[in-house]
């Protein structure tokens, strides 16, 4: 027999246990203890860890809330433990096909129960071994990319004609990976989330060609629709870039950006060409922007997008990306291994995708 200190929900206590070499006492199998705590304790100590500021913050809140004290050291290693576990996860999901109740409280009229998928980047400030000669936009990097994606379902529109997503439809993930790994893993999670099987789906991202390459091999099924802001951000630079002055710009940029919403890119192509084909060719800058519009026209069809009852802008991934990725990693002073900051979002996204405990 020996005595050994375990960390409780009720904090640390003194037991004895059986001991064989290279094997667990039953005592901790009983218990369920790892790495010499049980359950409850790692459960609160990986969400303090994980949802604090930072692991001494993390550590302060345990010892006030549970009045269990953890070191820093010990704190930290137990919630990225919990997060490669999450990352592994992760690789392989199980089925998470999803039923729900009542239908939302802003849902007005009925639509095809849809299924989307949208996917982001989000960036988190790493150490010097992982950025070196990694290309930034001015030198090198000084973070880097972390991949987000989230998936969603809805089966109602509100009174304005917009999705009402159930609340409890999300699931996300996250990839520190190349985007070749990320499609994969992408794929997976959608089948998982009944992707061949939905009555309609859809994907939906900024004007990024590898993220949107990367969901239409995930997805070839769905329909793909471009972010609404990007494609407006473009059109904006290149009524700048026509040289038309301030406020004729300005003018212009308004009413093309009310027919892109009402109807979409192409109607708006139509026009520019018509009005300034002099300007477009003067200016390389807003041609190319224009090109950009023109591309991808059949993703900025944004008025058939709303009459049929598509999303037709990334709040959700990019809210994602914020909650699962910047607010945690990317805080002044910061400065993470890229393998843990990615840990750290996994969790994140873990404890946010409403999965059924099994």
């Amino acid at each position: 027999m020996r005595t050994v200190q375990l960390l409780t929900a009720l904090g640390w206590v003194e037991a004895s246990e059986h001991y064989v070499p290279k094997r667990p006492s039953p005592l901790r199998e009983a218990l369920k203890i790892k790495d010499k705590a049980t359950a409850a304790a790692r459960d609160a100590s990986e969400r303090c860890g994980a949802l604090c500021g930072s692991f001494r913050e993390g550590a302060d809140a345990l010892q006030r809330l549970t009045g269990m004290g953890v070191s820093v050291s010990k704190l930290r290693k137990m919630t990225l433990a919990f997060g490669e576990a999450c990352t592994v996860a992760q690789e392989v999901p199980t089925l998470d096909v999803r039923r729900y109740g009542q239908r939302p409280s802003t849902a007005v009229t009925p639509v095809e129960r849809t299924l989307f998928c949208m996917a982001d980047g989000g960036s988190a400030n790493c150490c010097k071994a992982d950025t070196q000669e990694v290309k930034g936009k001015n030198g090198e990097a000084g973070t880097r990319q972390i991949r987000a994606a989230v998936f969603g379902e809805y089966a109602w529109l509100d009174k304005r004609g917009r999705p009402v997503p159930w609340e409890e439809s999300f699931s996300y993930l996250v990839s520190g990976e190349s985007i070749d790994k990320v499609t994969p893993l992408i794929k997976r999670h959608g089948l998982a989330r009944g992707s061949g099987t939905a009555p309609r789906m859809f994907c939906l991202a900024d004007g990024e060609l590898a993220l949107e390459d990367a969901l239409r091999d995930a997805f070839p099924h769905a329909l793909f629709v471009n972010d609404f802001a990007h494609a407006s951000d473009h059109l904006h630079d290149c009524c700048l870039a026509l040289g038309l002055g301030e406020e004729p710009a300005a003018k212009e940029y308004r009413f093309c950006r009310g027919l892109l919403y009402r109807i979409g890119a192409q109607s708006v192509s139509r026009r520019l060409r018509r009005l300034y084909p002099e300007q477009l060719e003067a200016s390389e800058q807003a041609l190319t922007h224009l090109l950009y519009l023109e591309k991808r026209k059949e993703n900025m069809r944004y008025g058939w997008f709303r009459k049929n009852g598509y999303y037709i802008g990334s709040g959700h991934v990019e809210a994602a990306v914020r909650v699962l990725i910047v607010r945690r990693c990317k805080q002044a002073g910061m400065h993470w291994r890229h393998a843990n900051a990615v840990r750290m979002a996994a969790i994140h996204a873990h404890y946010r995708s409403h999965r059924k405990a099994t």
